[in-house]
């Protein structure tokens, strides 16, 4: 037989959900404390680092449902919500927002929230890729150095061509300065000094 499992994010300063349980009463729903599971951390923190919350959608089973009273109790963010209801789509697992009603927001047809939640995450996906390319002109004009900063500073890298000098294989010098061995091969390849071409004379 399926079951109803709820799921609350509660505030940090106090263990036991009383007010949410209230609310999840009024909804309509017949709360079972066995099958509540409540994580006490920031509505920032993403599912991934919720433990009540991946302990109880690796509990649920097919067919059974979750039941949460906001979006937010369902990731950090437009993107970090639609992944958690895709998750559960894919393990046939009904979610129910009481914000939204009975509606199963990972059920199919996809209802006009879920819609929107894709919507939104097209946006931020357009927006961060517009932010990313204005920063990047913006410092290319204004000379400012872009890209991925090095691992090892300027020092570390003239002791790391001394070292190749004496012979020292780039793999014990990556294990010294511990990096790897192709951040060793590209300062390598980088200052390596030109090879003479051979005289004509």
């Amino acid at each position: 037989m399926p079951q109803t499992y709820f799921y609350i994010n509660g505030p940090s300063d106090r263990r036991f959900p009383e007010q949410e349980l209230i609310r999840l009463d009024k909804a309509g729903y017949t709360v079972v404390l066995g099958r509540v599971a409540v994580d006490n951390v920031q509505p920032f923190v993403g599912t991934e680092e919720r433990v009540a919350l991946n302990g109880l959608l690796r509990r649920v089973a097919p067919g059974d449902e979750i039941v949460v009273l906001d979006l937010p109790c369902l990731g950090s963010s437009a993107r970090d919500v639609l992944s958690t209801l895709l998750k559960c789509r894919k393990e046939r697992i009904a979610v129910r927002c009481v914000e939204f009603g009975n509606v199963d927001l990972a059920g199919r047809p996809e209802p006009q929230a879920v819609k929107m939640l894709r919507a939104l995450v097209r946006l931020e996906t357009t927006t961060r890729s517009e932010r990313s390319s204005t920063s990047l002109k913006l410092a290319r004009q204004s000379g400012r150095p872009t890209g991925r900063p090095g691992s090892l500073s300027e020092q570390d890298r003239d002791e790391v061509i001394g070292l190749l000098g004496e012979g020292v294989s780039v793999s014990e010098i990556a294990r010294r300065f511990e990096t790897s061995r192709q951040t060793i091969m590209r300062i390598r390849a980088h200052r390596a000094p030109p090879r003479q071409r051979p005289s004509s004379r």
